[in-house]
């Protein structure tokens, strides 16, 4: 147990003012240097030119390093209490209660923001904050009204910023603060019934299913889970009357979502993942049935029964829910994954361990290292037999998750289901890889055997994995693999090899495995594969395939090669290349103009590809030099898709750089989004669905699409801006006095007018930019939806069921991705391509959007 007087300053009699022997001061009676450890220059107190404090008076050597040494103190006592449930816990919080509360008015600033900073991102010590501050509030009423207070503005100012994850853990913390009588159960139920308010249709007769209702419903019923136990003591036909609601509108959801596949991550076998409201109602039924109590995590808040009944409840004033956010604004876990057999017994420990594994995961999203140290002392606080913990066993190779739950294994299943997520992931994909990375180097070897089990659980079930999880898996598997020294058991995966071109195992493995080729070499990948997986690789090292060699030309497309070949070894411009092609082509008779123009197109775009084969900077460069000379192939919608084409071809053995140099010409102009998606959907492909770079090529053209809206939407507000700014300029100038006015008023006039005219012009050009390019990307979301609407409806579209399967996966993904252009255009897309002549399975697609949104 921590002292007391170690924490709060009382250190001893202060320096100057008398006392026996002190350590403040050496042998011969002068002022030892008590500095924090490694304090940097820039921390030192700020002193006057003559050494006194800035401001004026005479300083008190050392008393803002003792000061900054006491709240550091005290925030680390803060944030260290109950990291493990330890005997003593008891003795800490009461002495720490006591500490806070007597020295709370000298350092209230750092007492509230390291409480506010520890509740949100500790979401797994929340019994043992909510008991601190019960403590707080029975010793002193006024001190618990703060901190009370302090949460309450947090809890708005998340909620109106739409922060759902934050909402959740303080409403579970308000939730447990009734347990200790620092709030009130009718001021709980009271914010409750906020939430669950737009839940109710207007007569209140029934409930209304909606992307926000799901989320609110989601926030209350895992509040119920908390606060169950003091509701149920103290209003409990309240408590059964909103448990009701809660199921209520889970029956309605899952009868509304019946047969929407978009937010599923298992095809063929929904009972190994659950959506998560019916998994968390499910738990509320099961910790109902056994008094409310929640024995999974230590409740230190039963220890002190005696001083919370004579603590004064503190009421709060009403909730607003935000009314100006968007249903994609609103999130919602749709699924709970299992990725890893648990015993049926434990589901209620195994719920509310991962619920607070992924609150930890979803609140420290900023920072993965002090992410992966904390989620590591989760157990701490569990109670005894409620999980095993393989880095503190004996023996942790004798943990078996079939038998008991093994807490490192529920950590890497949440990783991995927060990562799957469906229809989009709560944060960018690389998070969850880097997350996994800091995990096992934290624990190396018993967290690579852990991750390797259900990475492989995963891939076992590949067959019925949607489409978009199979692309995130093997992205997050290569860069995982790639920082371990490119180490992985591909022996369990060599029947991969045996399968068939387009099966999803193949498919996975292969992927993943040229991927591990961009991110090293093929030899060093080739070198630790067993022979058995060596059809899985390339057989050389991807390269270009230059199409004018010198075996498959005729003589006279020899000499235009060889001329464009010096041209450009020679550092010719864009303008001499153009001047070779005229001279040789004009001499080609036999052939009309537009196919002469063809041959040229093709023979420019190869050599220019070719000039920057070497490397990314050189493609770069390549492009850029003979820009004029591309655009001037370009000139119309069928030049451009033979250039897409042209560049498919060239890069057909290197799916990087083909993904590269596509999205430069797009970035250049010399072809537009219309072409990819022409040479994306060109037939050809058929029975190629399953590659994942032409997924990965419409993905980025369409982000580019929306980056340029973003990007003129600012310069057109900048814009109004200036113009706004010149307007008053323009009015405090014709303010001047009357004579000055009279001389400088030519001047001044035309200046005037000049500054007018200029912001207004730069508007309306930014508007009519603007205007052209939202057009554009309405285009290619019509374009892109008709050209997969076509392909899902037509026998010539796949080349068999396989194939067809992985063309609706990729369907479903670009819907869900794109969902709120593709909802903006519903109208169109309703009238021109979700015809009665489209399949079923598309316009089943589109009708599950529009309600997955609704």
């Amino acid at each position: 147990m921590f002292s007391v007087y170690s924490v709060a300053g009382r250190l001893g009699p202060r320096r100057g003012f008398g006392g026996s022997a002190r350590g403040d001061v050496d042998e011969f009676g002068r002022e030892r240097r008590n500095r924090p450890h490694q304090r940097k220059p820039y921390d030192r107190p700020n002193r006057g030119p003559r050494g006194g404090m800035a401001g004026g008076g005479r300083a008190v050597p050392g008393l803002q390093d003792e000061a900054r040494d006491i709240e550091s103190r005290l925030s680390s006592l803060i944030i260290k209490v109950g990291d493990k449930n330890t005997p003593t816990l008891q003795n800490n919080l009461d002495a720490l209660s006591v500490v806070l509360e007597k020295d709370y008015t000298k350092h209230e600033k750092t007492v509230l923001k390291t409480f506010r900073e520890c509740v949100l991102e500790l979401p797994w010590k929340v019994t043992v904050y909510s008991t601190l501050a019960g403590l707080l509030n029975a010793k002193n009423s006024e001190t618990g009204e703060k901190v009370v207070s302090l949460m309450y503005q947090v809890l708005r100012r998340e909620l109106a910023e739409g922060k759902w994850g934050s909402v959740k853990v303080l409403m579970r913390f308000f939730a447990l603060l009734v347990n200790t009588n620092t709030i009130s159960a009718s001021t709980l139920l009271s914010m409750i019934d906020t939430f669950l308010k737009p839940v109710m249709a207007d007569d209140g007769s029934d409930v209304v299913v909606s992307a926000s209702a799901n989320c609110y419903v989601y926030i209350v019923a895992s509040t119920l889970l908390w606060a169950g136990h003091a509701l149920a003591e103290r209003a409990p036909q309240e408590l059964d009357r909103r448990t009701q609601l809660v199921k209520q509108y889970v029956d309605t959801l899952a009868e509304h979502n019946a047969g929407n596949t978009l937010s599923v991550v298992f095809h063929d076998a929904p009972a190994k993942g659950v959506d998560v409201l019916a998994s968390l109602l499910e738990t509320l039924g099961a910790v109902a049935g056994n008094g409310w109590k929640i024995d999974t995590i230590f409740s230190p808040y039963e220890m002190f029964a005696s001083e919370f009944s004579q603590a004064t409840a503190h009421e709060l004033p009403a909730l607003e829910l935000p009314t100006n956010l968007a249903p994609s604004a609103f999130h919602t876990p749709p699924e709970c994954l299992r990725l890893v057999p648990s015993p049926a017994d434990q589901a209620v420990h195994r719920f509310i361990l991962q619920d607070l594994i992924t609150d930890t995961v979803v609140q420290l999203e900023t920072n993965r290292k002090d992410c992966a140290k904390y989620l590591l002392q989760i157990h701490g606080l569990c109670n005894e037999d409620v999980c095993s913990v393989m880095t503190t066993a004996q023996h942790p190779d004798d943990a078996d998750p079939e038998t008991s739950l093994v807490f490192e294994y529920m950590l890497a299943e949440v990783v991995l289901n927060l990562h799957l997520q469906l229809p989009d992931s709560m944060f960018r994909e690389m998070y969850f890889t880097a997350l996994a990375i800091e995990l096992r180097k934290a624990e190396p070897q018993i967290l690579a055997t852990v991750f390797e089990t259900v990475v492989d659980n995963t891939v076992a079930r590949v067959g019925s994995l949607d489409v978009e999880c199979i692309n995130r898996l093997s992205n997050w598997l290569a860069v995982y693999i790639s920082n371990f020294n490119f180490q992985w058991d591909w022996a369990r995966w060599e029947s991969a090899a045996d399968e068939a071109e387009n099966s999803p195992k193949r498919c996975f493995v292969q992927e993943t495995l040229l991927k591990l080729i961009r991110l090293s070499y093929l030899y060093r990948i080739k070198s630790q594969l067993p022979e058995s997986c060596a059809p899985l690789v390339p057989e050389k090292t991807p390269s270009h395939n230059f199409k004018f060699t010198m075996q498959a030309m005729d003589e006279r497309t020899r000499d235009v090669s060889v001329a464009m070949g010096k041209c450009l070894k020679n550092k010719g411009t864009a303008d001499q290349a153009l001047e070779i092609l005229q001279e040789h082509y004009s001499q080609w008779t036999d052939v009309d103009d537009d196919t002469r123009q063809s041959l040229a197109r093709e023979m420019l775009v190869e050599h220019v590809l070719l000039l920057g084969s070497k490397t990314f900077s050189h493609m770069l460069n390549a492009i850029e030099k003979f820009l004029p000379a591309l655009h001037k192939f370009g000139d119309s919608p069928e030049a451009k898709i033979q250039i897409a084409k042209v560049v498919e071809d060239f890069w057909l053995n290197h799916s990087q750089f083909f993904v590269i140099t596509i999205d430069k010409m797009v970035t250049y102009r010399v072809i537009d989004p219309t072409a990819v998606l022409a040479m994306l959907f060109d037939p050809s492909h058929v029975g190629s669905w399953c590659r994942f770079h032409y997924w990965e090529i419409l993905h980025n053209t369409i982000g580019k699409l929306g980056l340029r809206v973003v990007q003129l939407r600012g310069r057109l507000e900048a814009a109004y801006t200036a113009a706004n700014t010149m307007m008053d300029e323009s009015d405090a100038n014709i303010q001047q006095p009357q004579e000055q006015e009279q001389q400088e008023k030519p001047e001044q006039e035309q200046e005037q007018q000049q500054q007018q005219q200029q912001p207004a012009e730069s508007v309306e050009q930014i508007e009519t930019m603007l205007e052209q390019m939202v057009q554009e990307q309405k285009d290619v979301i019509v374009s892109a939806t008709r050209y997969f609407v076509r392909l899902l409806s037509s026998a010539d579209g796949s080349a068999n069921e396989t194939d067809r399967a992985w063309l609706l996966g990729r369907f479903k993904e670009f819907m869900r991705s794109h969902r709120a252009l593709v909802l903006d255009n519903a109208q169109t897309l309703e009238a021109a391509v979700f015809t009665p002549e489209a399949s079923e399975d598309t316009r089943l697609v589109f009708s599950s959007l529009r309600s997955l949104c609704a």
